[in-house]
């Protein structure tokens, strides 16, 4: 919620810049992506369940790695460096998910219990082109930090509703306990190019699968999205904060003007979920009916104008567990800028 403000300013700005500045610069030249990205339920028409995710992410440019990773790479069999760029990132991220009813001191017990998780990511992206518009791309994700009282979730929440003047949240007393989080992802994409289309519109299709392992969550996924527009080559999705269709914070603009509408669906089979079992090594509040598959429909537009990029998605989750009233629906913004 905090971030709209940071958005709306980002946005102001990023479209002040002017084009030739984009030009002016070499295409070959090797450049780096500064993303932030917000989600909150407020586009819903709700404040439950995943209730706000911030997330500020540097993407290096390509092949600028660190000594330790090249060396790592030019010994994984399955990577062919004279064809795939290899970029490295770091985000800092920070999600709240609160009850229904935010006004109980007590909760619902059969509610999802409050919870706030904040972690540092490392990244490393592998993208194979084999065509103009058909690539391959591989991530790999380790995210730490901690959930519990120590991630700010009640301090962030409590202040934000008081400038507000929104209903007060009153029971962050029982919030899941501190604990060590981590989570390691491995998921790999195919993009496909589509059919040319009247007015040099262009269309893809992308599949992907992951699995992601740790204490806070344990999943597998499959999913796809399909994009119309121009310029598709210059990413592979907008940036969003994971679990989601994710596009890996990958920006590199090939036209001065270039947009898309994409949608996209992704499933899940969940075998933890630490904002719905609670805390691994811990008692503390959980659900005793979260449901082992879930799933993501998203749609969305993404425009760009020179190096900056901004796009918005808007989610539909299904229910996570029999007593939640409803799926959810949120949405994502996203400002994206090739530096």
């Amino acid at each position: 919620m905090v971030a709209h403000h940071l958005i709306g300013a980002a946005l102001l700005a990023a479209f002040s810049l002017p084009v030739a500045q984009a030009q002016a610069r070499a295409a070959t030249e090797p450049a780096g992506v500064w993303s932030l990205t917000s989600e909150n339920d407020l586009f819903g028409g709700t404040d439950r369940n995943y209730s706000n995710g911030l997330r500020l992410e540097r993407v290096r440019p390509a092949n600028d790695i660190t000594p330790g990773l090249n060396w790592v790479a030019n010994r994984i069999p399955i990577l062919d460096l004279d064809r795939t760029e290899l970029r490295q990132g770091f985000a800092l991220s920070h999600t709240i998910f609160t009850p229904e009813d935010i006004s109980a001191v007590t909760p619902d017990p059969e509610d999802r219990p409050y919870a706030a998780w904040l972690y540092a990511s490392g990244t490393v992206v592998g993208t194979t082109r084999l065509g103009p518009r058909q690539m391959v791309q591989d991530v790999l994700q380790v995210n730490l930090g901690v959930v519990g009282p120590s991630a700010g979730g009640q301090f962030v929440q409590e202040n934000w509703h008081d400038l507000l003047q929104a209903v007060e949240p009153r029971g962050w007393d029982s919030q899941l306990k501190d604990e060590l989080g981590l989570e390691i992802t491995a998921q790999r994409l195919r993009q496909f190019e589509g059919p040319n289309l009247p007015m040099g519109l262009e269309t893809d299709y992308a599949l992907h699968g992951g699995i992601t392992l740790g204490n806070v969550r344990t999943y597998a996924s499959v999913g796809g999205m399909v994009r119309l527009g121009w310029d598709l080559s210059s990413d592979f999705g907008p940036p969003r904060i994971r679990p989601a269709l994710a596009g890996a914070g990958v920006f590199k603009p090939g036209q001065p003007f270039g947009g898309y509408i994409f949608a996209g669906l992704e499933g899940r089979a969940i075998a933890r979920d630490m904002f719905l079992d609670g805390n691994l090594w811990r008692d503390s509040a959980r659900v005793e009916d979260r449901r082992d598959y879930g799933a993501d429909l998203q749609a969305g537009i993404a425009l760009h104008q020179g190096d900056v990029q901004i796009a918005f998605t808007y989610v539909h989750r299904t229910e996570e567990f029999v007593a939640q009233s409803g799926p959810q629906r949120f949405g994502a913004v996203s400002v994206s800028i090739a530096r």
